[in-house]
């Protein structure tokens, strides 16, 4: 070997020991022998090293970056996806969040109830990908049966570690090792496992996990084992504080797994707000049943699927602005969304976006929900069609809400059927007030939505069981115009007497509370803020509000709340509408009630499980809010206690105990 064998490398160099310098006869005798060029810098004797392409690659610090960032560098789709080959965040916008918030220090949960046809598996494999190349730790896979494992291994996960650059580099080379029970890497190994296989599950250690599908599971592996996300869970205890567990399906009933894990494990729960390209304004996409003002909408009068499936006639329409959106804006509107959190129950704190909410809450546990309509896979006729279809089927319902709208199928019957509730209308235009002096008062009750308010005023007359007739109803924008129908307007009896309402009870959670509030401020005494519970010790209940929901601005002069037993006045109502037209206590209509309408009145029915009236599959129900609050004014009032004009008063006599005088039974002191 001579001195010109290797030619002097540049730095990196490493430091010699002098010792072994030494003991080898010195710098000269290195030289020489050697033919290493060492060279003494600061003090210190060392030598410069030339590494190879592969040390180098080994060694190299890859800068973190966020997953979406990743996939959209790294990640291909395999060709027989619709939209295979290079992966694009714009496509399926709203899986960037997910895969993000996946990776969030304090986050090792992450449910996603979904579906079909979302995108949600391949979101995680693409999180999988990440992590093998970013943050590589062995993994595990959990598939309802062993086909499906098979089937996945070769058609989506070895494609996706060879049609890639960066992950192709993390194989080893060898075929056997991309197999249909294991994928193995250069670093780390994803084992691939079936629900009703405790072996598969057993003795494999795994920093990641994911349950594919999870409500196709057993409920346990074995009859001797628990269910295969707790033995799943089991094979990731000792990575506390860097594991990831994914678990995703489609929801079955309402007590399944990932429903469950939704509902109840899920510290913090995200819905995607898509942002209406015409007025800007975020907004969660409901299905709307066809009633409500927004939603997705079809040719009025439509009945038949095919109909729909035909003309492809169908679009969604903006909450805020009735702006149409066909799918193309639908896709935009996506794409411009956003996750944000899920208020809670009876919580009036405004939505927090995704990103916010990870750094303020640091959850242990999220998720997500994810119905087809989000989805550009999914056009919004499908979902028209598909609804349409369960008209009358309770079978093609259930897969509706599971297949469709991500939710979880509960059957609880109507309490009533439209047609029933048809049959109380009578021959009265609306906004006319029986004749003959038998109303007593007129009181309304206004639903608040984001985008207006739904409104019912009825009459009531006397007596502890009354008669009540719905002088007027409907949806109206802007509370200028529901204070002119509510509290300037009038509305007359056959005989020409004129009406106005006594007292408005409106629904003050959710929607627009501060406006609410202020609106019931201007009214003192004639509008009052509402409150519901499902359960309360009296049937009503007056409350003092001193300030402003999620702030510390007082409310000037304060404000009384009506808080509610929501069960108690639904199962009044519930009653009265029982009654049939021609007997006393009657619950009527005007002429002007529709199909519609009627339906909002059938929306809820009693759980037998909780004795709670409940309203399982999301229709719009605005209509019976209405009526419930109406019983909630003339409750209020005490209208059932008022005496009849002009009617005698009954007097008792009873023994005089020395008040000196007669008691009287009318509900006043009389002489």
């Amino acid at each position: 070997m001579t001195t010109n064998a290797m030619q002097p490398a540049p730095s990196p160099a490493l430091p010699i020991d002098p010792k072994w310098i030494a003991a080898i006869g010195g710098p000269a005798a290195l030289a020489e022998g050697y033919a290493l060029p060492i060279r003494r810098e600061a003090g210190r004797w060392v030598l410069p090293v030339r590494w190879s392409r592969a040390e180098r690659r080994a060694m190299r610090k890859k800068r973190q970056v966020p997953v979406s960032e990743w996939a959209e560098r790294c990640r291909v789709l395999p060709s027989t996806a619709r939209h295979g080959g290079p992966w694009r965040n714009s496509s399926v916008a709203y899986l960037a969040g997910i895969m993000d918030a996946s990776f969030f220090p304090s986050v090792e949960e992450i449910i996603v109830c979904a579906a079909p046809q979302t995108g949600k598996t391949e979101a995680v494999y693409t999180c999988l990908g990440y992590a093998s190349d970013m943050r590589p730790g062995n993994a595990m896979i959990v598939f309802p049966d062993e086909q499906t494992a098979k089937d996945n291994a070769k058609d989506r996960l070895a494609p996706m570690f060879s049609d890639s650059s960066a992950l192709r580099e993390h194989l080893t080379g060898y075929t056997d090792d991309l197999g249909a029970i294991k994928i193995k890497l250069r670093h780390m190994i994803m084992y691939l496992a079936w629900s009703n296989s405790p072996s598969r599950l057993a003795n494999r250690p795994a920093m990641y996990g994911y349950a594919d599908e999870e409500d196709k599971y057993p409920t346990t592996a074995s009859k001797k084992e628990a269910s295969p996300v707790d033995l799943l869970k089991k094979r990731m205890r000792t990575f506390v504080g860097v594991r990831k567990l994914w678990r995703t399906s489609s929801p079955t009933i309402e007590t399944g797994p990932i429903w469950t894990a939704l509902t109840k494990e899920a510290q913090v729960v995200f819905d995607f707000h898509a942002r209406c390209p015409e007025c800007g304004r975020y907004q969660v996409l409901a299905f709307g049943d066809g009633d409500s003002r927004h939603g997705i909408k079809w040719t009025a009068g439509v009945r038949d699927p095919l109909v729909i499936e035909g003309s492809h006639d169908a679009w969604y329409q903006c909450a805020h602005c009735d702006a149409k959106w066909d799918d193309a804006v639908r896709d935009r509107a996506v794409r411009d969304g956003q996750w944000r959190t899920r208020p809670a129950k009876g919580s009036t704190a405004p939505s927090v976006e995704l990103s916010a909410a990870l750094r303020s809450r640091k959850p242990l546990r999220i998720g997500f929900h994810l119905p087809a309509w989000l989805s550009p896979f999914v056009p919004l006729w499908e979902c028209a069609a598909a609804f349409l279809k369960t008209l009358g089927d309770k079978n093609k319902l259930k897969d509706f809400l599971n297949g469709f709208s991500a939710l979880p199928w509960k059957h609880i019957e109507a309490a009533r059927k439209e047609d029933v509730v048809l049959k109380l209308a009578d021959d009265r235009p609306a906004g006319i007030v029986p004749g003959g002096g038998k109303v007593a008062a007129v009181v309304a009750g206004v639903d608040t939505q984001d985008n207006g308010f739904w409104y019912e005023i009825r009459a009531f007359g006397y007596g502890l069981y009354p008669d009540s007739w719905c002088v007027r109803h409907g949806f109206v924008q802007g509370f200028d115009n529901l204070e002119r129908i509510l509290l300037n307007d009038q509305y007359l009896d056959t005989e020409g007497n004129a009406y106005h309402v006594a007292l408005v009870c409106q629904d003050a959670m959710g929607h627009k509370t501060k406006e609410v509030y202020d609106f019931c401020r201007k009214h003192r005494g004639r509008v009052l803020p509402t409150k519901g519970f499902e359960r309360r010790a009296q049937p009503f209940m007056f409350g003092n509000i001193e300030y402003y929901p999620g702030s510390k601005t007082p409310i000037p002069g304060g404000l009384q709340i009506v808080n509610f037993d929501t069960n108690y006045f639904k199962n009044s109502v519930s009653t009265s509408m029982a009654v049939t037209p021609v007997d006393p206590g009657c619950w009527r209509y005007n002429s002007e009630l529709d199909a519609e309408y009627a339906r909002q009145l059938c929306a809820e029915g009693i759980d037998p499980k909780t004795g709670l009236w409940a309203n399982p599959h999301e229709k719009a129900n605005h209509g019976w809010d209405c009526a419930v609050l109406c019983l909630l004014a003339v409750e209020v009032l005490g209208v059932r206690f008022w005496a009849l004009p002009n009617a005698p008063k009954k007097k008792e006599m009873v023994a005089d105990q020395g008040f000196g005088g007669w008691v009287g039974a009318g509900g006043g002191w009389l002489k």
